[in-house]
């Protein structure tokens, strides 16, 4: 009786309202696919856009999880980090494997994919942990949940370091250069409409229940460990697939890759976005992202008629934080509040 409560107290989407609905996520795709093909036209500017768009897959995944569930997240660059490692091994030569990881099983130092299939697994093997690590971390909310993701990202970063016969420990891994602009933007699109149809769904609908009036949700018989799981696996796919696109397009990293610092930059897009909306993480990444190119420039020194301003490391994370304490301040629900452009 409490099932078909919940049911009927759950809206429908009918045909109009779905055709309504997809404008706006219509609209966001082409706006990043048009601004990401408008700026790599610069050969300045192209690495640039590749590392936009690999980092924007990993704030949607972000997004599917915290903007759903409200649990804040420090956790995610573990998955990252587990895409990234995982689409490494099926992607590096054989040859070159046999000489960076000789310990490796006979059946992965011989597996060579290309890069679709690659990040594929990554993101369904990143999916299987999460099913594994969620069902007990799932139970959990509010600041115990994210004082628990953020455990799990430390023991992922400590495996990383300590399993040298399979990472390869703290010797940086070199991959190929796979990443492009026109092989990250197809995915960059996959997920955002995915993330839009997850939110719209019965357990995406649930989980804002749960969200917003978690007592409410129980008493209308949905379970809140249940529904975060299913947000924590589709995001950890997301996060995976985003590692494996992060490696391919660095063609270097190391486990302090995919650590504290990516961990602040991913929050601090989604949060400076909006964390309970989908064009926020967009909007979010792309405004972090082009702030950060400038004061990458900035960081170098510049020159501005009798002013001249030496270099200053670190300019990047000290302005971004101050953006980030600004926004929290003066718009607590991000550039794009709940409800615009969901």
């Amino acid at each position: 009786m409490i099932e078909t409560k919940t049911r009927s107290a759950l809206p429908k989407l009918r045909a109009p309202r779905v055709v309504t609905a997809l404008v706006p996520v219509a609209g966001l795709s082409l706006a990043v696919v048009a601004i990401s093909l408008l700026a790599a036209q610069f050969p300045d500017l192209e690495q640039r856009v590749v590392t936009m768009l690999a980092t924007l897959v990993v704030v949607i995944g972000l997004s599917i999880f915290v903007s759903n569930s409200g649990v804040l997240s420090f956790g995610h660059v573990g998955f990252v980090a587990i895409g990234a490692y995982v689409s490494a091994l099926l992607t590096v030569p054989t040859v070159q494997k046999s000489v960076l990881l000789p310990d490796l099983p006979h059946w992965l130092g011989q597996a060579e994919l290309g890069p679709t299939e690659a990040a594929l697994i990554a993101g369904v093997f990143c999916a299987l942990v999460a099913v594994v690590l969620g069902i007990p971390l799932m139970r959990l909310s509010g600041i115990a949940a994210s004082i628990a993701t953020l455990a799990l990202l430390v023991i992922v970063h400590v495996v990383a370091r300590s399993w040298e016969s399979v990472t390869g420990g703290n010797q940086t891994l070199t991959v190929p250069l796979d990443t492009t602009v026109e092989s990250a933007l197809p995915w960059v699109v996959i997920f955002i409409v995915g993330a839009w149809a997850y939110e719209r769904s019965r357990s995406g609908l649930r989980l804002q229940a749960v969200r917003d009036e978690e007592i409410a949700a129980q008493a209308l018989g949905v379970h809140p460990a249940r529904e975060r799981l299913v947000a924590f696996v589709l995001s950890a796919f997301v996060t995976g697939v985003g590692g494996a696109l992060y490696a391919h397009m660095l063609g270097a990293f190391g486990p302090e890759t995919f650590y504290i610092s990516l961990t602040f930059v991913t929050i601090a897009m989604l949060v400076i976005g909006g964390m309970y909306s989908l064009t926020g993480a967009v909007v979010g990444t792309i405004a972090v992202s082009v702030m950060t190119e400038l004061l990458r420039r900035a960081e170098m020194g510049f020159s501005l008629g009798p002013i001249h301003v030496t270099e200053r490391p670190g300019l990047q994370e000290v302005a971004i934080a101050l953006v980030m304490l600004l926004v929290l301040v003066l718009r607590p629900n991000g550039l794009v509040a709940r409800g615009q452009g969901r």
